[in-house]
């Protein structure tokens, strides 16, 4: 389950990296860049929802800040 999560991260920041390419090289409001960002929201909706889905089912359990 780490490993899920970590690549959801991966992914998460590979978008969010990209889109920042594209604005430096084709400039505010290109397609590409709004891609990339769109993709970066679905990867983060992704995620949240897989995480609850496992706490749901029981994978992974809160701990409490002591």
């Amino acid at each position: 389950m780490k490993y899920v999560i970590l690549l959801f991260f991966v992914f998460i920041i590979y978008s969010l990296g990209s889109a920042l390419f594209y604005m430096m090289k084709d400039g505010d409001g290109s397609k590409r860049m709004v891609k990339a960002l769109t993709m970066r929201v679905g990867f983060s909706i992704g995620l949240f929802l897989l995480l609850l889905f496992a706490f749901w089912m029981g994978w992974i359990k809160p701990t409490g800040v002591a």
